[in-house]
């Protein structure tokens, strides 16, 4: 392909990021308003449940989504090749191949759904609500990873866009579903999962109706359907298995393992800490993930040139953008926490001064996730991460039943084994898979942690003579403009030339033509 489709393929990362943000700010919302909707409505113990089904339903997710992550590989290399006949043997395929991995997966879910009341602390709820919410919201987010077939074929032209915005309506109407429900019925958690099911129909829905507008030519068919390809990227996806059910005995572990140790009352406590982290973690990802269609687009192409600047700039710019958001929370945990839930939450300050700074690795290496599944290396990132993941779960015991320090140990134990497979393994495996430099990405992730800690004092020193009132207003106010003013100081003078210009390719053309960084 040429250097104008090269172009236009780049500059709908500008779109690709300008929705996922959106996206991302309306699910920090709706989490920022909806954990003090349901603590009210529920109480603590009670509202401790729905994150423990979002937990449980994450480890479902973990075959669906990372088969997803193997057949996106292919699909974006196809449409990279531009090989029509594999794009639509990779779609027909894929399809099948999720589709067998759903209905496995359904007796479990019906299973665990019934156990459910008798297996968690369920703060006294109503052990049918509680089966029901968990078989509902479980079926429901198998739906929306069916949907990763189609967003697989978005991804792999740009077109990210049209996943986000559906998401969007997701969000919203899922939210409304709930707050309707409840107004007219009073609160229950079966209406939670009725509006699950009912948001995720929609979602897709839409993914269908765009599919032919962005890929006319794809067709769907049993003709197309190739058992050896299915079973090629379905050995890719069960090491993506392994390193996503690695990656689940992390945070969401350790809010299991709290529950069972200590109680549905210190894992609610957890599970608003582990909320904080889960929406700067979608932040991160809403910068990060625009790089995936260009990285798989400079593999399938032999750029590595390209994908290396892609890497470095993505990386880089992710860790510095995030440093501010992730030290104005520290900075100004007593007011955040204050208008988020109001007082009497004080106990969650420690949890968040230790797992937020963790964060910045997080941040820096999201980027670098779909490294090994572009060169089809992820046997090692699954051992790692497995093992890192049991380290997590180990110690998470260990220091819950011999030590005092209840849910904070649980955050101690999640930093360090997060720290040791974000901060060392990731960059430098990545590096040595892409050029065999084990120092390429730490350049990159060195100027985050120096942002965060310029900032980190910066606060300190502030605080110690201003103290922001503890409202909406102030706290939201203050936050945009700090940001606005670092974004501007950070991009004029923390990127050189070359990475400007990187940035400056992602734009769409007119902008480009007027914009100057």
């Amino acid at each position: 392909m040429g250097d104008d489709s090269d172009g236009a393929f780049s500059s709908k990362v500008s779109l690709n990021v300008l929705t996922n943000v959106v996206r991302t700010v309306i699910m920090a919302l709706v989490g920022f308003m909806m954990v003090p909707y349901y603590i009210g409505e529920f109480g603590l113990a009670a509202y401790a449940i729905i994150p423990l089904i979002t937990t449980i339903t994450a480890y479902f997710l973990a075959m669906s989504d990372s088969l997803a992550s193997a057949f996106t590989r292919y699909m974006a290399v196809a449409v990279g090749e531009g090989d029509m006949d594999a794009v639509n043997r990779t779609f027909t395929s894929s399809v099948v191949g999720m589709a067998k991995c759903i209905l496995v997966m359904m007796p479990l879910v019906v299973l665990i759904s019934a156990a459910s009341p008798h297996v968690f602390d369920t703060g006294g709820s109503d052990p049918l609500g509680v089966q029901l919410a968990f078989l509902m919201i479980m079926v429901s987010s198998l739906m929306i990873s069916f949907s990763a077939c189609m967003g697989s074929v978005f991804m792999a032209y740009n077109r990210m866009y049209i996943t986000f915005l559906g998401r969007i309506v997701h969000c919203v109407l899922q939210v409304g579903l709930v707050l309707v429900f409840f107004f007219v019925e009073g609160p229950s958690l079966a209406f939670i999962g009725v509006s699950y099911i009912v948001a995720s129909v929609v979602f897709l829905g839409i993914m269908v109706v765009n599919l032919r507008r962005v890929c006319p030519t794809l067709v769907f068919s049993r003709r197309f359907h190739d058992p050896e390809l299915l079973r090629r990227m379905s050995g890719l996806g069960v090491w993506a298995i392994v390193a996503q059910m690695g990656s689940l005995l992390f945070i969401q572990a350790s809010m299991i393992v709290v529950n069972l140790l200590i109680g549905s009352v210190a894992q609610g406590s957890f599970s608003i800490a582990a909320n904080m982290i889960s929406m700067v973690n979608t932040a991160c990802t809403s910068i990060a993930i625009a790089a995936t269609p260009l990285v798989y687009r400079s593999y399938a192409q032999g750029d590595t040139d390209r994908m290396v600047a892609v890497l470095r700039v993505f990386t880089k710019f992710s860790g510095v953008m995030m440093a501010f958001p992730l030290v104005y929370i520290i900075v100004f945990a007593p007011q955040v926490v204050g208008v988020w839930l109001g007082p009497g939450y004080e106990e969650l300050y420690p949890l968040l001064y230790i797992m937020l700074p963790v964060e910045v690795a997080v941040c820096t290496s999201n980027a670098l996730v779909n490294v090994p599944v572009v060169y089809e290396r992820l046997r090692p990132v699954a051992i790692t991460t497995i093992a890192l993941g049991v380290f997590n779960v180990v110690s998470t015991m260990v220091i819950l039943e011999f030590t005092e320090l209840g849910v904070l140990g649980a955050c101690i134990s999640w930093a360090v084994s997060m720290a040791l497979l974000k901060l060392l393994f990731y960059p430098l495996y990545t590096s040595k898979l892409i050029i065999g430099d084990r120092r390429l990405f730490m350049g990159p992730m060195f100027w985050g942690y120096v942002s965060f800690g310029v900032l980190l004092v910066l606060g300190i020193l502030l605080t110690g003579f201003f103290t922001l009132p503890t409202t909406w207003g102030a706290v939201i106010a203050s936050a945009l403009a700090g940001m606005a003013v670092y974004v501007l100081f950070t991009i004029r003078f923390m990127f050189n030339s070359e990475e400007r210009d990187v940035m400056r390719s992602f734009l769409p053309g007119f902008v480009q033509r007027v914009f100057r960084i």
